[in-house]
């Protein structure tokens, strides 16, 4: 049985402890902790030894873990900041850093800029046991299934792996299949997000309600059952994207995607194991 994390981006508005309460209360078991500085800010970088033991500490005490922390929105392996989202890492004991595909599509001169952007960052963090996590990402220089492999073939992948999230795919071309992609890339994925998407394939994500699952077009069962046959995925991490502080989105109504979200998620991920019936005379 694979367990559900939540990104804390969906609590973009809200500080820290409102985050991991509302994901507590819902069950999960993990957080994607945002390192995102425009939009969900809860982790700062460059701090103390001891800030950082204080987050951990807080978290823990929510009986959650960290899956990961998330750069992406504001720290790119090239930034300055990089470092700073490294040494949080390393000071919290996470092993993933999670951070979008840059550059962008249909362009080749795009793409070695981006496979050398990685690459450098790869070689930074190869002696901390510390492994980056790229989402392929509509738009961008890595955003099909045929980018994905291009990449990983170009990348150390000892230290690189891709966070797979279906909707990207989906919204990359007309004819792409989550489900096809999730089976042809699975062995170079090192962490899973998970939402639905509306029908549409435009780039943009759509509204917030179509990306709450069981309220869009993907297969998202299929999906999970590819999923539970990972063996280096622990946790599916539900991301769903508007609900920042920009929005002014009323923390109830995010507490309401959050809890109806792994409502509809959780049968999806349990494995039933048959036991022996035990006759009772």
């Amino acid at each position: 049985m694979k367990q559900l994390g939540c990104s804390t981006v969906l609590y973009g508005g809200f500080d820290l402890d409102k985050a991991l309460a509302g994901i507590a209360k819902a069950e999960y078991q993990a957080i994607e902790l945002c390192a995102r500085p425009r939009i969900a800010p809860h982790l700062e970088i460059n701090r103390s030894a001891s800030y950082y033991a204080d987050i951990k500490r807080k978290i823990n005490d929510y009986g959650l873990v960290i899956e990961s922390i998330s750069g992406t929105g504001g720290v790119a392996v090239d930034c300055p900041e990089f470092e700073g989202v490294v040494q949080a890492a390393q000071l919290m004991d996470v092993s993933i850093i999670t951070i979008s595909a840059g550059g962008k599509s249909n362009s080749e001169e795009s793409f070695k800029r981006f496979i050398d952007r990685i690459n450098c960052g790869s070689e930074y963090v190869a002696s901390t046991g510390i492994r980056l996590s790229i989402k392929p990402r509509v738009g961008k220089a890595v955003c099909s299934v045929d980018t994905a492999k291009r990449f990983m073939d170009a990348v150390d992948q000892d230290q690189v792996g891709l966070n797979f999230d279906p909707t990207h795919i989906w919204r990359s071309q007309s004819s792409a299949d989550p489900v096809k992609a999730i089976s042809d890339l699975k062995s170079a994925i090192n962490t899973v997000r998970i939402r639905d998407n509306r029908e549409s394939r435009k780039m943009k994500v759509g509204p917030i309600e179509t990306q709450i699952p069981g309220k869009g077009a993907l297969d998202l069962q299929a999906i999970a059952d590819i999923i539970k046959m990972m063996p280096q995925i622990s946790y599916a991490v539900l991301e769903i994207i508007g609900m920042h502080g920009k929005t002014k989105i009323q923390f109830d109504e995010i507490q309401r995607i959050v809890e109806e979200s792994i409502a509809y998620l959780k049968p999806m991920f349990f494995e039933y194991v048959a036991t022996p019936m035990t006759t009772i005379v």
